[in-house]
């Protein structure tokens, strides 16, 4: 096919996209399986827009941009350094400032404040009467969703790219004053041991599998697919009370069914719509444990890892402190940005991620139910395959138009870019070695970019026998065990205890499978991926950035993870 764009000018061309770029990185966490058209253009403009605004409000030193481009369904990211070194060190010390002055001191009032800015936007556009809405007063719902998407990215990336870009310079210090690099063990345990959101929900879905034993009725979910444990938990009063009860405080009272099994993608249902998610995750649990009064996982880790944390974080600054580094209170501030850096990953995705994705989600499907009346489109999720520039038109003047064939052309192309095996993690203008690829990184130094999407280029040592190479991403020893290829929700679902998770990249929605794996293998991701997160924190061993881990290694094999080499072994 000619390379040129479908839909939107975002798409990626490479007669432009390459002669000033050197590569791009495909954002293997977030967009692997293919997207919908409707989730593309999301992150090809109000996400791009975010980008350029938490930056430049910022005034993140290297860049006034970070970009985007669309790709088959997936996402590319990259960024070019600023060209004048006399902005850059203006920048360099505006960013300072910001940090010392206005972001450290009031960080957490900056995010709780920006968190109910959204939940109110949210809760309009839930609390919405969609049913006795005339199609204009829709078309204007609508555009108001639209905007709540660029807002969402806005205050995002306002807040996270301080905090990276404050890790990024931490960590940088950490190594030129005491020897303590990046994707060391050392320095990935100084920056663990800290809780968050996504994970005090995955402790009540734990929750509500200890109340199913106390009930009797864990055998309902052990001896049924999870579609069908909602209408078997109907037939008994024990299961009727957990339902009404249990389930529903856990989805509706604390808000929690606001959360989709992956986070970015409008045409995936919230866990409200269809609890099945939560119901399959409820069965891997009780495959690891019968016991009612057993405590959630996660709970017996940390306490170990907060004092191990807590140790290291004085020796640290104490050998900062006496090789020298004269601005102290600037360590110290980067510090504390650093080690918010995983719990701010994490924790932020309820409201914006989740809350705002599931939000856009309904609104456009009350609005699809509405046009299909009009036999415009067959079904609701029919509108996910067009961007908002022809949503409105088919919102506002549905008698207008017909566009379900379409609509079957574009889930045609959607199913076909699903495939990913085939797919590079890079693509580059011409050959690069992985001295290139990290030259690059750092002198650009964008932090999304090079801690998120994409990390260290690792190098190849084929003396060690293994079969990927890759960095260490979390430092927790050696695991053996079985290979299961997680690439898309089916795979998370039938992921078992014991299994060692090969995968593009990890999404935070995966976070509840995390207390069943011995290990996980990713292509890509830097030191901030959710992988890496998720992975120090339940200290799981994970070799990460390995570019081609789920080639080398098929579904059932037996491997064995050197995390702290960031090494995989194939075992006979």
């Amino acid at each position: 096919m000619a390379w040129t764009w479908n839909l939107y000018t975002r798409e990626f061309w490479p007669q432009r996209d390459l002669k000033k770029y050197p590569l791009w990185f495909v954002n293997l966490a977030h967009s692997f399986p293919a997207w919908t058209p409707l989730f593309g253009w999301m992150w090809a403009y109000p996400l791009a827009h975010g980008l350029c605004y938490g930056i430049n409000e910022s005034s993140i030193p290297t860049i006034r941009g970070s970009e985007t481009r669309s790709i088959n369904g997936c996402a590319l990211a990259s960024s070019l350094r600023i060209s004048d070194e006399d902005e850059i060190k203006e920048r360099e010390k505006n960013f300072k400032k910001f940090i010392t002055e206005t972001y450290a001191p009031n960080a957490d009032k900056l995010y709780k404040d920006m968190e109910d800015e959204l939940i109110g936007l949210c809760a309009k556009i839930r609390n919405f009467d969609y049913e006795n809405a005339r199609q204009y007063e829709l078309y204007k719902l609508f555009r108001e969703a639209v905007q709540m998407l660029y807002r969402e990215w806005e205050t995002h990336f306002y807040l996270m790219y301080p905090v990276y870009e404050a890790y990024w310079h931490c960590s940088d210090i950490a190594a030129e004053y005491v020897g303590m690099k990046e994707f060391t063990p050392a320095w990935h345990r100084i920056i663990r041991g800290y809780d968050n959101d996504l994970f005090v929900q995955d402790k009540a879905l734990w929750g509500l599998r200890s109340r199913a034993i106390e009930l009797k009725i864990d055998d309902v979910f052990t001896k049924n697919a999870a579609a069908d444990v909602i209408p078997a938990l109907k037939k008994t009063a024990a299961g009727k009370q957990w339902l009404e009860k249990d389930l529903n405080d856990f989805l509706v009272v604390k808000g929690y069914g606001w959360r989709s099994p992956r986070m970015m993608e409008f045409i995936i249902p919230s866990w409200w719509e269809d609890p099945t998610p939560a119901i399959a995750h409820i069965q891997q649990y009780l495959a690891m444990s019968k016991d009612a009064k057993a405590p959630f996982p996660l709970d017996g880790i940390r306490p170990r890892l907060v004092k191990e944390r807590e140790q290291l974080t004085r020796e640290l600054i104490d050998k900062v402190k006496a090789a020298g580094y004269k601005d102290m209170d600037w360590f110290m501030a980067t510090l504390k940005m650093a080690q918010k850096s995983s719990s701010f990953s994490e924790s932020h995705d309820l409201a914006w991620e989740q809350g705002c994705h599931t939000t856009f989600r309904y609104c456009v499907r009350k609005i699809g139910e509405k046009v299909a009346k009009f036999g415009t489109i067959n079904e609701p999720d029919d509108l996910f395959f067009f961007i908002p520039e022809e949503l409105e038109l088919l919102t506002v003047y549905p008698e207008s138009y017909e566009v379900k064939d379409i609509v079957a052309d574009r889930r045609t192309t959607w199913t076909a870019q699903k495939e990913f095996k085939s797919r590079p993690h890079i693509i580059t203008a011409g050959p690069l070695t992985p001295e290139d690829i990290n030259k690059h990184l750092a002198s650009v130094h964008d932090a999304i970019v090079a801690k998120v999407v994409a990390g260290d280029a690792p190098i190849v040592r084929p003396e060690t026998g293994a079969i990927a190479f890759g960095l260490c991403g979390s430092p927790a020893g050696t695991a053996e065990g079985k290979a299961h290829l997680v690439i898309n929700d089916a795979d998370v679902f039938a992921t078992q205890p014991g299994d060692i998770i090969v995968c593009p990249g990890m999404s935070s929605g995966w976070t509840p499978i995390l207390p069943l794996v011995k290990g996980i293998v990713t292509n890509g991701g830097g030191a901030l991926s959710h992988a890496c997160i998720h992975c120090r924190e339940y200290d799981i061993p994970l070799v990460s950035n390995t570019g081609n881990g789920t080639l080398v290694i098929q579904e059932g094999d037996k491997i064995k993870l050197d995390a702290d080499q960031g090494l995989v072994f194939r075992v006979k």
